[in-house]
């Protein structure tokens, strides 16, 4: 999961891709819907999506 714009966001897929000014992005599908790119040097906030708790009832 990626934290951006306020929310956190599942990551359903990511690759690399060129700029228009030739420098290197990462482009992030969402598992919610969409896109975003970010510059290869951008820092994101990460972390592991949340299991599923046993239901022990």
């Amino acid at each position: 999961m990626i934290g951006y714009e306020g929310e956190w966001r599942t990551v359903e897929a990511t690759f690399t891709a060129r700029g228009p000014m030739g420098g290197l992005a990462v482009v992030v599908t969402w598992k919610e819907g969409g896109t975003a790119r970010f510059p290869a040097g951008d820092e994101l906030l990460l972390r592991q999506p949340k299991l599923p708790t046993a239901d022990t009832t």
